[in-house]
């Protein structure tokens, strides 16, 4: 056991914690972050936590727990402790009374350093427990590298800060940001431009967040009011709310209904996934067992940076790709199991939704396949089954308008792969796709996978030769 714990929280993949790990190398270190961050792991000697904390007493709590140290000290990974800091934080004496450590904090942003307030980032003894407030020497510094960076970080703080939030009123909208910004431009008032940005930007989050908790409660307070006259497939409800419809399949309605109708395009009760194809996915479980994967529309390309999620027209996506992939099942396409959709119709003009899909469990998409460079009999059946999937899915009438490797997703069921066709929400049903149909779907799977072959690999040759005869068998 030592006598000092460093737990370091990494909220986001793109926030390096190496330099705050370095702050006190005679620690006991931690790194917190939560389960769904895939970055690297941290040097020898660094316990990694999987948890979502809220706040530096959290982190400091469940550090106490973990190592039994006297004090705790807890940074962001994207903070830096001066030098001074550095060492008075390593000259805490062990034992005493109860202390909370407190220090200066500045912003690093737009080339200058910009005054924050003081916090205490560090505790002897219970962090729960009342303790004298002990100023320390030294600044510590949060690195604000841009301002496209900043509000990205402050839209996910905002996001951290929607969940655990219970209630929003007016004032959190207008009065509350006011008199935040006049304090914060005050406290600024000799840090020039940089300092009147920041605290602009810290004011926004603030809004930011009381608008997502205000979104969600809208969302939580959706009810349903009738049976809807929306026309679904054989074996769907549909019901309206407040806001438009959802979509819900029978033997599953109660399972779905609150999970739809209490997500919001930020928050869902669920695990984020990073899979293929456009949208945000969270798996989230089903009474009874098993998992689906609600997906929320997003736009891509330019659009995306001004009408995010927001579409327009009086056929909705969700609706359609319910009833396409609804057809393309019936069909014997290989394509993930539908169970219900969801409509908002938005006041100011457009509508946004969602789609839900059962689970594949223990699916990869291929591009994750080609990444890992399987060999031998794997590699062979990977390109027969794929291109046999596609041809099935060719014949049978479905135009996949945005097939490439990441909306195909391999799953293994003892020794057979199985492939599935996902993201159908620009997908076309018809009699049969013809020939040139076929062809640009094909060139398009080819130019996502050149992206990820190694130059003057000659397997890649053969593995197209292999597909192409795979998928021209029977023809």
């Amino acid at each position: 056991m030592r006598a000092i714990a460093l737990a370091v929280v990494q909220l986001d993949d793109d926030a390096d914690p190496t330099t705050a790990l370095s702050t006190l190398p005679d620690a006991a270190l931690y790194l917190l972050r939560s389960a769904d961050l895939v970055g690297a792991d941290p040097r020898p000697g660094v316990h990694v936590l999987a948890a979502e904390v809220e706040g530096r007493v959290a982190a400091a709590e469940l550090v106490r727990q973990a190592s039994d140290a006297e004090v705790v000290v807890v940074l962001y990974a994207d903070e830096e402790a001066a030098p001074e800091l550095a060492a008075a934080l390593a000259a805490i004496a062990r034992d005493g009374r109860a202390a909370a450590l407190a220090a200066r904090h500045v912003h690093r942003f737009l080339g200058r350093e910009v005054a924050g307030d003081q916090i205490v980032l560090g505790w002897r003894g219970n962090p729960r427990a009342p303790a004298a407030h002990v100023l320390l020497a030294g600044r510590l510094v949060t690195v604000e590298p841009d301002i496209t960076t900043a509000i990205a970080r402050l839209d996910r703080a905002a996001t951290r800060t929607a969940r655990t939030r219970t209630r929003v009123g007016a004032a959190d909208f207008v009065t509350r940001p006011a008199r935040a910004l006049l304090r914060r431009l005050w406290a600024r008032r000799r840090d020039g431009v940089p300092g009147a940005v920041l605290a602009v930007l810290e004011t926004y989050g603030d809004v930011v967040a009381a608008a997502k908790v205000w979104e969600r409660e809208e969302g939580a307070a959706r009810v349903q009011v009738a049976p809807s006259a929306q026309v679904v497939p054989p074996g769907f409800t549909a019901i309206d709310t407040r806001t438009g419809f959802v979509v819900v399949r029978d033997d599953l309605r109660e399972a779905l209904l609150r999970a739809l109708l209490e997500a919001t395009p930020e928050i869902v009760e669920g695990e984020p996934l990073n899979r293929g194809g456009r949208g945000a996915t969270w798996a989230i479980t089903l009474a009874g067992g098993g998992r689906a994967v609600l997906r929320w529309y997003r736009r891509g390309g330019l659009l995306r940076y001004f009408v995010r999620d927001r579409y327009f027209g009086w056929r909705p996506r969700p609706m359609l790709e319910l009833a396409l992939t609804a057809e393309a099942r019936r069909r014997g396409i290989a394509v993930p199991e539908v169970l219900g959709a969801r409509v908002d119709r938005l006041r100011v003009g457009g509508y946004r939704g969602a789609i839900v899909t059962r689970e594949i469990v223990g699916a990869e998409t291929l591009g994750d396949a080609v990444r890992r460079d399987p060999t031998g009999a794997e590699r062979a059946a990977i390109v027969t089954g794929v291109a046999r999937a596609v041809r099935a899915m060719h014949d049978r009438g479905l135009h996949h308008r945005d097939l490439n490797v990441g909306n195909i997703l391999l799953s293994h069921v003892g020794d057979t792969l199985d492939v599935h066709l996902i993201d159908l929400d620009r997908a076309r049903l018809r009699d049969r796709v013809g020939s040139p149909a076929r062809r640009r779907a094909l060139r398009r799977l080819a130019r996502s996978l050149v992206k990820l072959e190694t130059p003057g690999d000659a397997r890649s040759a053969e593995d197209r030769a292999a597909f192409h005869r795979a998928y021209r068998e029977d023809a």
